[in-house]
C-alpha cells in the first residue's frame, strides 16, 4: 500500500515542475524582468575583472569582522565608500563596480538612496528558509558561496519541510553563484500575496567565508 507521505511527495514534485519562478541571463536587461508577475528571481550572470576579485579576496581575508550597513544616497555613494573601504591597488575598480550595481538597482526602481548592506560573513546569517519582508532586495556575493533558493512559487518556509530539508525539496534548491546578481522579490512586493522568494544562507565550514553585498528599497 503507498504511503500517504509517498501521494503527496509525487503531487508536490509534479506541482513543482511547472511552477518555476526565477529566470537568468548573461546580461543585465534580464533584471527588467522582475515586473513579469510570473517571475519572482532575476539573476544576471556575470563575470567580474581580476581587479574586483582580488580586492573582494583581500577584504574577504583580512577583514573578517569588516561591515558596512546605511541608508546610502546614491550621489554620496562613491565618496562615501572610499573613505569607509580599506586601501587596496584594486580599490577604485571595486568601488566602482558596487556603483554600477547600485546604480542598477537604483534605476530600475527610481530610488535615490538605498539600504546599503556589504559585509563579511563568516557563519549562516540565516540558516533557515525565510522570505523577506521586503518588496525586493538585490543580493550578490563577491566571493565566497551564495544565496540558496527553492525554484518554486509553491512552497513557504512554513510549509512541513522547507526548514528541515526533506528529500521532496532537495531538487528544488539552486545556488547563486559568486558575481551573479539577482533580485528577490519580498512579500511585501504588490500582489505577491506573502509568497516572497524562498531562500536561505549558504553553510559555512569553519574556515570559510563570504563577502555579500544587498541592496534594499530605503525607509
Amino acid at each position: 500500500m503507498q504511503s500517504v507521505f509517498a501521494i503527496n511527495e509525487q503531487v508536490v514534485r509534479q506541482s513543482i515542475c511547472a511552477t518555476q519562478i526565477s529566470l537568468s541571463g548573461d546580461t543585465p536587461d534580464v533584471l527588467t524582468q522582475i515586473f513579469d508577475t510570473q517571475i519572482k528571481l532575476c539573476i544576471f550572470k556575470r563575470a567580474m575583472s581580476t581587479d574586483v576579485q582580488e580586492y573582494s579576496a583581500f577584504l574577504q581575508q583580512a577583514f573578517q569582522d569588516f561591515r558596512i550597513t546605511q541608508v546610502m544616497s546614491l550621489c554620496q555613494s562613491g565618496d562615501l565608500l572610499n573613505e569607509l573601504l580599506p586601501q587596496h591597488h584594486c580599490r577604485q575598480n571595486f568601488i566602482e563596480d558596487i556603483l554600477t550595481v547600485a546604480n542598477m538597482f537604483a534605476d530600475l526602481f527610481d530610488l535615490e538612496q538605498v539600504g546599503f548592506r556589504l559585509c563579511v560573513l563568516n557563519k549562516a546569517m540565516c540558516p533557515r528558509f525565510h522570505t523577506d519582508k521586503v518588496p525586493c532586495r538585490l543580493i550578490t556575493t563577491y566571493s565566497g558561496k551564495g544565496t540558496e533558493w527553492l525554484d518554486s512559487r509553491t512552497v513557504k518556509p512554513e510549509m512541513p519541510g522547507i526548514s528541515h530539508d526533506e528529500p521532496v525539496y532537495t531538487e528544488l534548491v539552486r545556488q547563486l553563484e559568486a558575481g551573479d546578481v539577482a533580485l528577490f522579490k519580498g512579500d511585501a512586493w504588490d500582489d505577491n500575496d506573502g509568497f516572497g522568494v524562498v531562500h536561505r544562507s549558504p553553510v559555512l565550514s569553519a574556515d570559510e567565508t563570504r563577502l555579500l553585498l544587498t541592496l534594499d528599497f530605503s525607509c
